[in-house]
């Protein structure tokens, strides 16, 4: 063990003197929205789930798709850039409904705020939104940050930054704990109440609470309640069995993360989200299966070769980039000595003592258990905890959901684009590859039916009609 973790150290010190500038390239700058375009000649996956469509053509004019057809049936209108997609498929953008922007990578919460929090605003959030836009993503749900995350939304939506279209949940409601720049702490239900009120009116599309097992089930209820009336949605973790039965209790819409200590959710628990699928309202639930190195510990422990990929820092002036890598090799030495809490399995144990083999049993079995009793899996990726790097952890997170949990790459791409929309309620707008909605497309180089890891590197990123890549 020691000898390998000298000849990563080894070689990350030997890749840093070729690293100087890759920290602050871009890509090519978005292109102006002057023109109607024409995608002409790929492999049309529309999102909706249908039959893949040959030989096809998307016409764009302003932030909308006009028309769809296929090559010998829908002729190119004059004034149109034709952009070949030969050899390519063209998708929907693609959607990560649980990210955290502000944290750019590194795996250390407490050391990212004590030394970032001043440049979260304007260096770290766009950062990460530019790199998530970089890789296909166009949509995102951020499931935790300041409040200055909204100004960045703002940036974004004035095209004044590139970025996906952000979803956002500001400050997180937490009962007890330090104050925080991204957290808000209530006390009593009528503080609950009116937290919730304060960050609706600032501009949240949804409200997250955390640690319900220190929370009161009438503040729990209070913030469920009064965000309902003002037509938000609650999400909140489900790390415990505790968290679970308090969230349902409560009437919270959207469960973030599993729990992998045990094999399956109780008896009681099954019951309560059959009831709650049979009545209403809809229960999602955000699995982040790759995320705090749950899928991916082993993996990413023994392969640190991602790393070096310029995709994850882009827009990040390189002492940050230098620091985020410090940080997670040094996060990838923990894990290897088993010494990381939630990394160990890497090492042979995990949290709880379970293996790495455990630990993929038991979260396999808990999403057949909640599929099977009716829930609604989310896609999401917990950018922003230990392995989840913002350039990569969509494709990562697509690719275990096929290759761990079975999936099937359609139904993966669906809960990706559409599927995500709808919980957004952005559906009407977005989410497929349909005539009137936003141009929200990407084009990758091969078949993800067959080989979905191919999303890992987007060849066209075209956001509300603006081609960015």
């Amino acid at each position: 063990m020691r000898k390998t973790c000298l000849i990563f150290a080894l070689s990350l010190a030997a890749a840093g003197s070729v690293r100087g500038r890759e920290a602050q390239q871009r890509p090519n700058a978005p292109t102006a929205q002057a023109g109607p375009t024409a995608l002409v000649g790929g492999t049309l996956i529309d999102g909706v789930g249908g039959p893949p469509i040959r030989n096809s053509v998307v016409l764009i004019r302003g932030d909308r798709i006009e028309k769809i057809g296929v090559v010998g049936s829908l002729a190119v209108p004059s004034g149109y850039e034709q952009i070949s997609t030969d050899g390519m498929t063209v998708l929907p953008g693609l959607w990560d409904l649980h990210v955290h922007l502000l944290y750019g990578g590194h795996p250390n919460a407490r050391y990212w705020f004590e030394t970032y929090a001043s440049q979260f605003e304007r260096v770290t959030i766009p950062a990460s939104a530019e790199q998530m836009l970089m890789a296909g993503v166009t949509s995102v749900r951020d499931l935790g940050a300041p409040k200055e995350i909204l100004s960045v939304k703002k940036r974004i939506e004035n095209g004044e930054i590139p970025g996906p279209t952000l979803y956002v949940a500001g400050p997180v409601l937490v009962k007890g704990g330090a104050p925080s720049v991204h957290l808000q702490s209530v006390a009593g239900p009528d503080d609950a109440r009116t937290k919730t009120r304060q960050l609706i009116d600032a501009g949240v599309d949804w409200i997250k609470l955390i640690n319900a097992e220190q929370w009161t089930p009438e503040e729990l209820k209070a913030v469920v309640t009064e965000a309902h009336l003002r037509g938000r949605r609650v999400a909140a973790h489900a790390f415990t069995d505790s968290e679970v039965r308090l969230g349902l209790a409560a009437g919270v819409d959207d469960f973030q993360h599993l729990r992998t200590q045990t094999p399956e959710y109780p008896a009681d628990i099954a019951a309560s989200i059959r009831e709650r699928v049979r009545t209403g309202p809809p229960l999602y639930w955000t699995i982040t299966a790759g995320g705090n190195g749950q899928l991916n510990a082993a993996y990413l422990a023994s392969n640190p070769e991602f790393l070096d990929d310029p995709a994850n820092f882009i827009g990040l002036p390189k002492a940050i980039a230098d620091d985020v890598r410090r940080g997670i090799a040094g996060r990838i030495s923990d894990v290897a000595r088993g010494t990381t809490p939630g990394g160990g399995a890497a090492a042979g144990r995990g949290r709880g003592g379970q293996t790495q083999e455990d630990i993929n049993a038991f979260v396999k079995r808990k999403v057949a258990q909640i599929r099977q009793l009716g829930v609604e899996i989310v896609f999401g990726t917990d950018i922003g905890s230990w392995g989840e790097v913002t350039g990569q952890a969509t494709w990562m997170e697509a690719d275990l959901w096929v290759r761990e949990l079975g999936m099937d790459p359609m139904s993966v791409l669906r809960k990706m684009t559409l599927d995500a929309a709808r919980v957004m309620g952005a559906d009407h707008d977005s989410g497929s590859v349909t005539e009137g909605k936003y141009a929200d497309v990407i084009a990758v180089r091969g078949d993800p039916l067959r080989h979905i890891d191919v999303l890992r590197d987007p060849k066209l990123v075209i956001k509300h009609g603006r081609r960015y890549k």
